[in-house]
């Protein structure tokens, strides 16, 4: 038996809990959007939030998302001087460095409350999800949790309950600890 804490790190931050003894339709998930104008100030709500939500659920283990470590490429439409629209590719570095600030303030509050925890790239985790199950990465989530009747509030927390789901059946750090804890 486990609880086992999910989350997906971001300005919204989805949550999930899955009790190994239940299945996965029992998994409570949520999600909260971190306040503040200021990336320093949103690092300060996850690092109030974040420990009040561990208290309440207590979880045994987490799985973090890994934040992305090349940045994505964003295209957009341009109007040039003479008014034509263009289409132009551009990089934002700054999104790594905030997700970072992010993922780290949430790795310290798990480690600070003695949670043993991994994080997890999403390539990996969502292999969980089938093959069959076609779509972009947030719709196939969708469709996987629809399929376990999981009731999750929106995109991010629907994140977090495949990351919890994924820890349960493939982390290997979390089958050491359990193992460990049958042999004493």
């Amino acid at each position: 038996m486990a609880l086992i804490l999910g989350l997906d790190i971001a300005t919204t931050t989805g949550w999930a809990i899955y009790d190994t003894d239940k299945t996965p339709s029992a998994i409570v998930s949520g999600s909260f959007k971190l306040q503040g104008a200021t990336p320093f100030e949103r690092v300060r709500y996850m690092r109030s939030h974040l420990p009040r939500l561990i208290k309440e659920h207590r979880p045994d283990f987490a799985a973090i998302e890994a934040p992305m470590e090349i940045a994505p490429r964003f295209t957009r439409a341009k109007t040039d001087m003479l008014g034509e629209q263009e289409q132009e590719t551009t990089i934002n570095s700054k999104t790594i460095a905030v997700l970072n600030r992010y993922a780290g303030a949430a790795e310290m509050a798990v480690m600070g409350n003695n949670i043993p925890c991994v994080e997890v790239a999403a390539r990996t985790w969502q292999t969980i999800i089938p093959k069959t199950i076609k779509g972009k990465p947030k719709q196939r989530a969708k469709a996987f949790c629809d399929m376990h009747r999981i009731v999750s509030p929106n995109m991010d927390s629907r994140d977090a309950c495949i990351i919890a789901m994924w820890a349960a059946g493939h982390c290997q750090e979390l089958r050491m600890i359990q193992r460990a804890k049958e042999v004493a």
